[in-house]
């Protein structure tokens, strides 16, 4: 027979659980960046790409036999080219990541291709060079992005910082929708 206990019953009532968000957490140039769950279909093995779009950055692959459109994130992301207008530093960053794999379209061939799906229910691949992680992050890590950032940073498409402590690297949440809109509708770069 169970014993109930009003002191643990008391320490469990005191304890709140923080809400947390599920997040799919992966690396581009050596920055951390997040997506809701919500938003990654599944997570696939990267298959043939086809196209000859280089400076778009956007190609297709066939998925369950549907054509599928593979964008190649780094461009949309980041405010350059892949190659033509990459900083030496990051042009250094990006050739040691993706030495080992070939482009197509102007898309690095990755191991694997996440699935991405807009709220408005329509779905692209990403290549990605690691599997992505699955955390959960709670609700208090998440801060917006200063204005000005947002106004003079090199990168776009991302709705929040995520701050996880002191020893760990902050993460951008990328905004699928943002991600996966037409570049036409993506504002100027400078």
């Amino acid at each position: 027979m169970a014993v109930f206990s009003p002191l643990a019953s008391r320490r469990s009532a005191a304890r709140k659980a923080e809400p947390t968000q599920q997040l799919i957490v992966f690396h581009l140039r050596n920055e951390g960046f997040a997506l809701p769950i919500r938003a990654v279909q599944k997570v696939i093995p990267m298959g043939s790409v086809y196209g000859s779009a280089q400076e778009t950055g956007v190609g297709l692959t066939l998925y369950q036999e549907q054509e599928l459109l593979v964008i190649n994130i780094e461009h949309r992301i980041f405010k350059t080219t892949l190659a033509l207008d990459a900083a030496p530093n990051d042009a250094q960053s990006l050739e040691s990541q993706s030495s080992d794999f070939p482009t197509v379209a102007g898309i690095p061939m990755g191991r694997y291709l996440m699935l991405v799906q807009s709220s408005s229910r329509k779905l692209v691949g990403v290549p990605l060079f690691s599997p992505p992680i699955l955390q959960r992050i709670p609700e208090s890590a998440f801060a917006p992005l200063t204005s000005d950032y947002m106004t003079y940073g090199h990168i776009r498409c991302v709705s929040a910082m995520i701050m996880q402590g002191p020893d760990k690297s902050p993460l951008f949440l990328l905004n699928p929708d943002q991600l996966i809109q037409p570049q036409q509708a993506l504002p100027p770069s400078f």
